[in-house]
């Protein structure tokens, strides 16, 4: 091949290098959709979140005031359970036992008993990260709370997974087909899994995220470039 037809191709190559990615993107050739880790230790979301009430917020802190919504904290953790340790007493959660996994929960905090505290040795859990964006991509995800997105829309129904898995495929064309024809409040609703009768119950607490479910208007939001490369 002559000098003059090998930098013809070059740009040939670069256009299949673009093309390549962009579907990659668009397709989820890479994604990680389904993906269930182990975590070092179980946690439950539907005993904390469906029996016990908890607020997404009191784990992920920081969901609606950072990019990242961050993982508990043994601290976290332990605002609860140094008063609720491994042995069990019969509840309606369960009969009597010696819970295996607040045994690990309690060797992380390097603590011997309830109320006695933190050791000197405790050390963070080590969580397994299972939603993440590539790192070029910027996804502020507090904007996304603030803006009425309900979590199961991306997540899905957290608060039934005994072990949780990467809902949503998270490419490109999945975000991006949301920007384009917008976000739908009552949508959202749906998808965390409330009934007719508990949204319109939400609706008439008032609040924007509420009159936008009543009247079922989509949100549209930038899905240029710079909105998530920058």
């Amino acid at each position: 091949m002559s000098k003059a037809r090998k930098w013809t191709a070059i740009p040939g190559l670069f256009a299949l290098a673009i093309a390549a990615v962009t579907l990659s993107a668009y397709a989820g050739a890479s994604s990680s959709q389904n993906r269930s880790p182990v975590q070092p230790i179980a946690f439950t979301h539907p005993v904390h979140v469906q029996r016990l009430g908890m607020n997404c917020l009191y784990c992920h802190n920081a969901a609606n005031k950072s990019p990242d919504p961050g993982l508990p904290a043994l601290s976290t953790c332990m605002g609860c359970h140094n008063a609720i340790g491994p042995d069990r007493p019969q509840t309606d959660l369960g009969p009597k036992r010696r819970s295996a996994e607040l045994e690990k929960l309690y060797k992380y905090a390097d603590q011997k008993a309830p109320f006695m505290g933190t050791g000197p040795n405790a050390k963070p859990i080590p969580w397994v990260r299972i939603h993440k964006v590539p790192e070029y991509v910027h996804f502020p995800h507090m904007r996304h709370v603030n803006a009425g997105v309900t979590c199961q829309t991306c997540h899905g129904q957290i608060q039934n997974m005994d072990r949780v898995y990467q809902f949503a495929s998270l490419n490109m064309g999945w975000c991006v087909s949301c920007h384009v024809n917008g976000y739908s409040p009552k949508e959202g609703l749906e998808a965390a899994g409330y009934t007719p009768q508990q949204q319109t119950t939400i609706a008439a607490a008032g609040g924007n995220v509420s009159a936008d479910a009543q009247s079922g208007e989509r949100k549209k939001a930038r899905y240029d470039c710079a909105n998530c490369h920058y």
